[in-house]
């Protein structure tokens, strides 16, 4: 995201709000990989749950062969990572690039009925679940699809000194607009606001995508900037670009 804006030439300063991080020896990945071919569908619901996927796989290769008859889901430019990082070349592309999308594109398939589907997910640590994931699990078992769900990674706040450092930025009022691009970075910075006494009425917030934007409202934020192409950081990026070029 960063890259993204400073080709844009906007001043960023970093202060991700949350870390993930793949568990080298996670149980729950392992137990999945050894009956994976129960399986018709995996979905991944971001590049992380890919990347922690495709380290439990090279661990354990004997899997690889269920691939072949298993349909992968993923998600804007996740679609191409998933490709390049397992070799494969098929991969289910939603339309729209959320977890949604990949509801709407499987729901048109007339067989989906009764078909298992693994969701690939963090375990979100210590703080509140943002709604996507759940979201997501409950519209495809609306559409009668078997779902389990994965714990692929971990999600966490981030540690105190980026938090602090955020803290900082705001009550010196050197940022002017807070970048959201998902609903845990949402809570984290919430939480920190209200450690240190601070409020986000005087800041544009900027939001990849509607989904994030609608969490980010639930939470009580006034959205100033939302993605309209939200498969890639690019999109935001524009986004957030045009608002301020608007404004001018």
């Amino acid at each position: 995201m960063e890259k993204a804006l400073q080709e844009k030439d906007i001043a960023t300063y970093s202060c991700p709000m949350i870390e993930t991080k793949v568990l080298p020896e996670e149980a729950k990945m392992n137990q999945f990989l050894k009956e994976m071919q129960n399986y018709d569908y995996i979905a991944f619901s971001s590049r992380k749950a890919i990347e922690s996927f495709s380290i439990a796989l090279a661990k354990h290769p004997e899997a690889k062969l269920y691939l072949q008859q298993i349909t992968l889901c993923a998600i804007g430019k996740d679609a191409e990572f998933l490709k390049k990082e397992l070799k494969i070349s098929d991969v289910l592309l939603p339309d729209e690039a959320s977890p949604m999308g990949i509801v709407a594109k499987l729901k048109t398939r007339p067989d989906i009925s009764g078909k298992r589907i693994a969701v690939l997910a963090p375990w979100v640590k210590d703080i509140p679940e943002p709604d996507v994931v759940p979201d997501f699990t409950r519209a495809l078992e609306a559409i009668q699809m078997q779902v389990t769900r994965i714990d692929a990674y971990t999600t966490c706040a981030s540690e105190e000194n980026i938090q602090n450092r955020f803290a900082e930025l705001i009550r010196t009022k050197t940022a002017s607009c807070l970048v959201f691009t998902s609903g845990a970075e949402i809570e984290v910075a919430l939480q920190t606001c209200k450690k240190h006494h601070l409020s986000t009425d005087s800041l544009e917030i900027a939001c990849f995508g509607p989904y994030t934007a609608a969490y980010a409202r639930k939470k009580g934020l006034k959205v100033s900037i939302v993605a309209q192409d939200f498969s890639a950081f690019t999109g935001l990026a524009t986004a957030i670009h045009q608002y301020y070029q608007n404004k001018k």
